[in-house]
């Protein structure tokens, strides 16, 4: 059979069986086909809750994990403002050391100075005394001469060591001087680095702060995720008991018209022997296509045969198969002129490849009518389809009928 031939098979089937597409049990297949389309339209949304709940969890991890990282970095810096206070404590403290030294020193050298002035104020006391109590002694200048040489040198050498240790004294306290300020300064920076510690301690709270809110609003954001995954798994347990259940109804059905189908084939040449007159042959002739699946070695693939095809002379005249009425005469694609017959009671021929008709849509016929031709070919040979449909079930015309002749 042609690809014509399964077009106006569907056709004729579309026409001829719309009223037992819909059955008693159609209102609750549509009732639970949209009973179906809630709950996967309830499970999508669930689904985008749960793709929303877990971007959110992982932003959330994203921020914990920055924040983690944050924290990390404000302790390191945090434990290097430590580290560098303990050193500005030690260098204070040895300068501190150095500073009572330093005093210490200086104390000393004060010491030391108001002795040498007191030893070269004795000094002078008693070279002056000296002077006086030999001023009348006119006899002995060279005795006084020599006392008063050595004087001189004493005198000399203590006015030297006072000069020293008035240097000394100087410089100590310029490096006092120097030691304080540099105690100052240290003093001011470990100021600076105690208000920078205690900055970076007050950040490392706030960022615990966050941290932990942030780890509040994860584990929220967790027991959400979980509660929406436990909703979308009952969800998909429901929509797969109702899809298990449309499609255990829709098998059911299918047995259903598959059953009606098988018995109303057995009945449907019992229908068309019960016509009022009976059945004959459109035409004599040959059947070159029979009924149901046939194999074409040609191409090698199993066709599924709706009706026969019988091969008679060229210009041959076809008749009715029986009484009715036409119902359809016209052109379909695949098949030329085709002409259809009613008979009643769900009960229709139909002739494919005729090349006119001699009647139209409307008129009554009779068993034996000639309805039409079959076209001229060079051959001397033309095929007719004939088709029986019984409720819209194709028959075997040949069980119906004798055909080959």
């Amino acid at each position: 059979m042609t690809r014509g031939t399964r077009l106006l098979s569907i056709f004729l089937v579309a026409a001829l069986s719309l009223g037992f597409l819909f059955r008693a049990s159609a209102p609750a297949a549509r009732d639970v086909a949209a009973e179906l389309r809630r709950e996967r339209g309830r499970l999508l949304e669930m689904k985008e809750r749960a793709k929303k709940t877990a971007s959110e969890l992982t932003e959330a991890l994203r921020k914990e994990k920055l924040s983690k990282g944050r924290v990390g970095e404000l302790r390191a810096r945090l434990k290097r403002q430590r580290s560098l206070l303990s050193r500005i404590d030690r260098k204070v403290s040895a300068l501190n050391e150095r500073l009572d030294r330093t005093e210490k020193a200086v104390r000393e050298l004060e010491e030391a100075r108001g002795q040498a002035r007191t030893g070269l104020l004795s000094a002078e006391v008693v070279a002056f005394t000296g002077q006086r109590v030999d001023a009348g002694n006119p006899w002995d200048p060279s005795a006084r001469e020599r006392e008063r040489y050595f004087m001189r040198l004493r005198l000399a050498a203590d006015a030297e060591g006072v000069a020293r240790i008035t240097r000394a004294r100087e410089r100590k306290e310029e490096e006092l001087s120097g030691i304080e300020r540099q105690v100052a300064v240290t003093e001011r920076k470990r100021t600076q680095e105690k208000k920078v510690g205690e900055t970076l301690l007050s950040r490392q709270m706030e960022e615990r702060s966050r941290l932990a809110g942030i780890e509040r609003e994860k584990k929220r954001k967790q027991k959400e995720l979980k509660s929406l995954r436990a909703k979308i798994a009952r969800m998909e347990a429901v929509v797969s008991r109702v899809e298990r259940q449309v499609k255990e109804r829709e098998r059911r059905a299918r047995k259903g018209a598959q059953d009606d189908a098988a018995r109303k084939a057995a009945e449907a040449p019992r229908r068309f022997a019960s016509l009022s007159g009976g059945l004959s042959a459109p035409l004599p002739g040959k059947v070159v296509s029979r009924f149901g699946r046939q194999h074409d070695p040609t191409f090698d693939v199993t066709i599924e045969n709706r009706g026969v095809e019988i091969e008679a002379p060229s210009g041959a005249s076809v008749k009715s198969v029986g009484n009715g009425e036409v119902a359809f005469a016209g052109a379909v694609s695949g098949f030329g002129n085709v002409l259809i017959v009613q008979h009643g009671g769900g009960l229709f021929s139909v002739y494919g490849r005729m090349e006119t008709f001699l009647v139209k849509q409307g008129e009554t016929v009779r068993k034996g009518t000639v309805v039409g031709r079959l076209p001229e070919s060079p051959s001397g040979k033309s095929v007719l389809y004939l088709e029986l449909r019984a409720g819209g079930t194709a028959v075997d015309p040949a069980s119906a009928m004798s055909l080959d002749r």
